[in-house]
């Protein structure tokens, strides 16, 4: 893929240059890359929302703000590599990193982007810097580690196929908590779905739940509220299976929540089978979601009902002052 001159130079390793991505042909020329790295790796290797911030640019539904920034990895005119990063109000800086695979200079991409990253992350002064790569080997680990990263968290991958026949020759489900109750999600109980998100991810990477990321979710083409299971005891909120359909007969446990206190119940087995049948009824025969490693009992769980490790998106970090 041929790279016209864009931008700044902000790093540079064996021969690989970043560079600060401008204009529109520079965001549909990161577009196709990234198309083009995922076609290959048959993943997404960016967040939606970096995605989503791209697509609105090169429709121009959106200016790029100072708290936003991307790079593009170039090999002399070759682009061999995308990052995005965003600079939140907590002073922290985010990023996503996605390279060509098939390249020889993949590991010099991976180094570039990453230390483009913490320059442009101290050039904002951000007190610490997060870059996600999705689909990691064992050898970005190491080369992350070359340029001064630490392995942050690890999201394990995992997926189930033929859902159907899965369910059908899985033993009986396991019964509902007494005075249990499962249906779709109503608007009328926002607050309370967001107050069981905000104290089941209490301090965790995944915390801070608000009504207002409840509403960003909201706002995806592929929400659906017919796909947000909410769990009832009475008039109180115990539990939500949150599933995804993420199309072509595949679809995703977006987020399963048991609120803290309910625990010992099995609504945990309860609503991932009641997700599970609702995604069967929905054509999806595959099934994939995103767990942190170190969520041994969540890895347990899903194990248990026939899930199997594919592949880790691993967050690297860099604390970005002295």
């Amino acid at each position: 893929m041929r790279a016209p001159a864009h931008g700044d130079v902000v790093a540079t390793v064996n021969g690989v240059e970043s560079r600060v991505l401008t204009g529109h042909a520079g965001v549909e020329l990161a577009l196709s890359l990234l198309d083009e790295a995922e076609a290959a790796a048959r993943v997404p290797l960016v967040d939606e929302s970096e995605r989503a911030r791209l697509n609105e640019l090169a429709s121009g539904l959106e200016a790029r703000g100072h708290h936003w920034h991307s790079l593009l990895a170039r090999d002399g005119d070759q682009a061999v590599g995308y990052a995005g990063l965003v600079r939140r109000e907590n002073g922290q800086a985010d990023a996503d990193v996605a390279v060509l695979r098939e390249l020889d200079q993949c590991d010099a991409a991976l180094q570039s982007l990453l230390v483009a990253c913490d320059v442009l992350a101290r050039r904002h002064q951000a007190t610490r810097l997060r870059a996600w790569l999705r689909h990691a080997r064992d050898r970005d680990m190491q080369c992350a580690t070359a340029v001064g990263f630490s392995i942050e968290r690890r999201l394990g991958v995992f997926g189930l196929d033929g859902l159907a026949a899965h369910l059908a020759n899985d033993p009986a489900p396991p019964p509902a908590a007494a005075g249990v109750t499962i249906r779709p999600f109503t608007d009328d109980e926002a607050d309370r779905v967001v107050a069981v998100l905000a104290a089941a991810y209490d301090g965790t990477p995944d915390g801070g739940w608000t009504r207002g990321d409840l509403e960003h979710r909201q706002n995806y083409d592929w929400f659906d509220p017919a796909d947000l299971l909410v769990a009832h005891d009475g008039d109180e909120v115990v539990g939500l299976h949150w599933t995804k359909q993420r199309g072509e007969g595949v679809g995703e446990v977006y987020n399963l929540a048991v609120a803290p206190g309910q625990q010992g119940r099995r609504l945990g087995a309860v609503l991932l089978r009641a997700g599970l049948e609702h995604l069967a009824s929905r054509d999806c025969d595959r099934v994939m979601l995103w767990v942190d490693l170190a969520n041994e009992r969540a890895v347990r769980l899903y194990a248990a009902h026939g899930f199997r490790l594919l592949w880790e998106d691993v967050a690297f970090s860099r604390v970005t002052t002295t």
